[in-house]
């Protein structure tokens, strides 16, 4: 016999709600997480959330601990900081940490990651003028010429949330299409301290032992390359799904994305996916929460089935 009905693959709001309802449900569910901590994306929210319906957290770790308590209420059994060695999709078991489990269902939650530009100098200064966040590092930024580098969401607003603090803010993007609201938009073409780069692709970051100094870009027409003078540079281009160990198990789109039904099931029988790595219609903690008590229950329903077949 599996030694669990349900294992989730994923500690974010999706994971963690899925095995909520798996209590709720009369499941056993063991939910396993990579990293040291639970949260997922909620970490990566450094801004007030309004949005989710019943709290109003200061951040998206506020938010977390809200979810993390509401674990430890009931007891349920939770593992980070999980070395994933191998997972069987079809035969549903996970080997972590040198241990093997399995469950008659699997709940994919594994989430989504900030996208890497990929180039020189972008690890090297993290920490040293190379931010993913402005909400978290605008102190850390302040008074300092910085580039953002991004055509969404993420980047426009973090181009004004920076151009309050600093004297000069630089947008770089690859397009001369942006994906932006239009709202934000027209403020940042509007504002006198945002400059705007279309067309451009990053190359390189440089720098001294100290910080950031400059980006390099290289026009995407003339094939110019130059340096734009930068202290500081925040990398917003989006996020990529937690799917690497998944190619050739599971369908998936063509960037990477788990293809799922709107029971959240997969193409293979009794694995079913939720949250960010699914790619919603909406990123928010509010659809990956639905995700999760969506796939709770069409499993309970479908062992129950089995179950009285049988």
């Amino acid at each position: 016999m599996p030694d669990y009905d349900v294992i989730i693959l994923g500690g974010g709001p999706a994971g963690i709600s899925s095995l909520l309802w798996c209590r709720s449900l009369n499941l056993s569910g063991l939910l396993l997480e990579q990293a040291p901590e639970l949260g997922g994306q909620m970490l990566m929210m450094h801004h007030p959330i309004a949005d989710y319906p019943g709290l109003l957290p200061g951040n998206g770790r506020e938010l977390r601990d809200h979810f993390e308590n509401h674990l430890r209420q009931f007891e349920l059994e939770w593992q980070t900081g999980c070395h994933i060695e191998s997972v069987n999709v079809a035969g549903r078991t996970v080997s972590c940490n040198g241990r093997q489990f399995s469950a008659q269902a699997l709940i994919i939650a594994t989430g989504a990651q900030r996208r890497r530009l990929g180039v020189a100098g972008e690890e090297e200064f993290r920490g040293r003028g190379v931010s993913d966040s402005a909400t978290r590092d605008q102190l850390m930024l302040a008074g300092r010429e910085v580039c953002v580098i991004g055509g969404g969401d993420s980047a426009f607003d973090d181009s004004l949330i920076l151009a309050r603090v600093c004297p000069r803010v630089t947008l770089i993007h690859r397009s001369s299409q942006f994906r932006a609201r239009r709202v934000w938009m027209d403020e940042v073409f509007s504002h006198p301290r945002i400059s705007v780069i279309c067309n451009a692709e990053v190359r390189e970051i440089i720098g001294n032992q100290e910080r950031v100094s400059g980006v390099v870009i290289e026009d995407a027409e003339t094939r110019a390359v130059r340096t734009v003078p930068a202290e500081g540079v925040v990398i917003q281009i989006g996020i990529a799904p937690g799917t690497e160990f998944l190619a050739g198990q599971v369908e998936l789109d063509s960037d990477g994305y788990i293809k799922t039904d709107q029971r959240q099931r997969t193409s293979v029988k009794m694995v079913y996916a939720v949250g960010d790595v699914t790619r919603p219609v909406c990123l928010s903690v509010a659809t990956a929460v639905g995700h999760g008590a969506i796939a709770a229950k069409d499993i309970a329903e479908r062992l129950r089935t089995t179950s009285v077949e049988s």
